[in-house]
């Protein structure tokens, strides 16, 4: 009996020694090659082109980089996007305001002359209006200047379209007088412009009368702060489209691009529409999940120009996407052709010493996303900042001998089998010890 218990003892300390075996190439299903002189110490980029972006998992975590010899190499992955800071914000004090029916006048100043200025910004809390602007500055506050005019305008109510923002020439003038009346627009044979669209009404004199209520104005040398933001893309044609129920149409793609944009490439002259967009990962009709809703607009030929035939709509990367159009008593729009938009992804690694090229492996579902120590060091919020040398990346290939189970994982499922097999066996033989144990007790106890 002490011997059997050795014996378990021993195999559950043998099974206890199973290890997770580090990812190798062979256990993705692409890869690529980059075949180039690489100088070690070096900070390298490689940008992953859509032809790898589609055989990736749902954010790109099954992406490992290795050496020529085998070796993991670690890496960052980097959207193509960054905040470009503006050089200088000034905020100066409103000195007078004064309204009457026909205008606004704001006045502002600053405590000292500044570097060149470009731009104003109104902090405007109202909705819905539209203002011709005329923008002056004077040394002195008495002799003034003219810098400009624009326009400041909100459709909010009605559609996504809102300006606050004007711009003119270098300035380095300490008073500033802004100037805001109601905008005029010629209307033709003496009725008003406006336009009707499925029950929104939309005209361009929009707010007359309506004084805006100004919090605040600044000042910048550089513009706005701006994000930017560099784009990959792939054009594709519906791969099928229908009609639902309650007035509603759709088209479908079967691509697993990731994407932050979508744009559609329209035949109709104007229109307004709510979308919806769905994502699956099998493409059955019920497998369909919500991913973002948004709006798209054209104004009609002869009105301002407003358009936004694309939406803000984000993505991972999933296998089939679906968009679905409200037309409410409107037709269905004549799709052409739907643009994905995504931000560059691009891989970032220092690399380990000198080798002749590298391999890219990608493929593997279930994959965890790697944590590198090299991430502390070049991530999303710097990587602009960092000189690096680009690689190009070679045509995606199918990884031969494929296997995308680990040796690790073989070996613990062997030893798991073999485990259970002892167990089984030590149960049966102690059940038979005890029933004998217990039939010679048996006369003893009577």
């Amino acid at each position: 009996m002490k011997n059997l218990l050795n014996v378990i003892v021993c195999v559950c300390v043998l099974g206890g020694q199973a290890y997770a075996a580090r990812l190798q190439a062979s256990n993705f299903r692409y890869k690529a090659a980059v075949t180039a002189k690489i100088v070690g110490g070096t900070l390298y980029r490689v940008d992953l082109p859509a032809a790898v972006l589609l055989n990736c998992a749902p954010g790109q975590p099954d992406i490992r980089l290795f050496s020529p010899a085998g070796e993991e190499i670690q890496f960052t992955l980097v959207k193509g996007e960054y905040l470009k800071k503006a050089d200088e914000l000034y905020a100066p004090k409103i000195t007078a305001y004064r309204a009457d029916s026909r205008e606004a006048v704001l006045e502002f100043a600053l405590e000292s002359r500044p570097n060149p200025v470009t731009s104003l910004e109104l902090s405007v809390e109202d909705t819905d209006f539209r203002k011709d602007t005329e923008l002056s500055g004077s040394d002195d506050g008495k002799s003034w200047k003219p810098l400009g005019r624009g326009s400041v305008y909100d459709f909010s109510s009605q559609v996504d379209l809102r300006k606050t923002l004007l711009e003119f020439p270098r300035s380095t003038y300490r008073f500033y007088r802004l100037k805001l009346r109601d905008t005029e627009e010629p209307a033709p044979q003496g009725k008003t412009v406006s336009f009707k669209y499925d029950g929104i009404d939309l005209n361009v004199g929009g707010g007359k009368g309506k004084k805006l209520r100004i919090n605040g104005v600044s000042l910048r040398t550089g513009g706005r702060d701006t994000r930017v933001e560099i784009y990959d893309e792939k054009i594709f044609q519906p791969a099928a489209s229908g009609e639902l129920k309650d007035n509603q149409s759709f088209i479908a793609i079967s691509q697993g691009l990731p994407f932050e944009k979508v744009e559609f490439d329209l035949a109709d002259s104007f229109f307004m529409r709510d979308l919806t967009a769905y994502y699956s990962e099998t493409g059955e009709e019920n497998s369909y999940r919500r991913l973002s809703s948004a709006s798209i607009y054209r104004f009609p030929p002869g009105w301002p120009a407003g358009e936004r035939a694309w939406a803000e709509i984000s993505s991972p990367g999933y296998r089939y996407y679906r968009f679905v159009f409200n037309n409410k008593n409107n037709p269905p729009l004549r799709i052409k052709s739907v643009k994905l938009k995504w931000l560059r992804r691009s891989l970032y690694f220092i690399a380990p010493g000198d080798m002749t090229g590298a391999t890219v492996s990608f493929g593997r579902p279930g994959t965890e996303r790697p944590a590198y120590d090299v991430e502390s060091f070049v991530n999303q919020d710097n990587w602009e900042k960092r000189t690096q040398d680009a690689l190009q990346l070679g045509e995606p290939v199918l990884t031969e001998g494929y296997s995308p189970e680990l040796p690790a994982d073989r070996k613990t499922r062997t030893e798991k089998n073999l485990l259970t097999a002892i167990i089984v066996l030590v149960t049966a033989g102690m059940g038979y010890w005890l029933y004998n144990l217990l039939k010679k007790a048996g006369p003893a106890a009577n």
